[in-house]
C-alpha cells in the first residue's frame, strides 16, 4: 500500500497515539502492538513520516480502558481497541488525505 501525497497544507498532522497504560500494556501487549505498528507504517508511510505530516506516539493512559490495548488516531479522536493493523492503514491513509 503507498500514501498518498495530496493533501491540503493547512491541515495537521495524523498521529496515531498507542497506550502502554499498566492495562494497555498488560503481558507485554500494548509495546507488542507499537512494535507492530512502527514496523507496518514505516513500511505503508515513509514519506508521511520522514516529513512529519504522520507522527506516531506513546501514552501512559489514554482513559479508554479495555483488556486489550488501545490506540487513538488524531486529529479525529476515534479510538480503537485491540485494533487491527491493515484498518488503521485504511484509517490512517483516510487522514493524511
Amino acid at each position: 500500500m503507498t500514501e498518498s501525497t495530496a493533501r491540503p497544507e493547512n491541515k495537521p498532522p495524523a498521529r496515531l497515539i498507542v497506550c502502554v497504560g499498566p492495562n494497555c500494556d498488560a503481558h507485554g501487549r500494548g509495546r507488542a502492538l507499537l512494535a507492530e505498528v512502527q514496523a507496518t507504517l514505516s513500511v505503508a508511510f515513509p514519506d508521511a513520516l520522514a516529513d512529519g505530516r504522520l507522527k506516531i506516539a506513546t501514552r501512559q493512559c489514554l482513559r479508554l480502558c479495555t483488556r486489550d490495548p488501545v490506540v487513538r488516531l488524531e486529529p479525529s479522536g476515534d479510538a480503537f481497541s485491540d485494533p487491527d493493523v491493515d484498518e488503521l492503514i485504511r484509517d490512517i491513509s483516510a487522514a493524511l488525505r
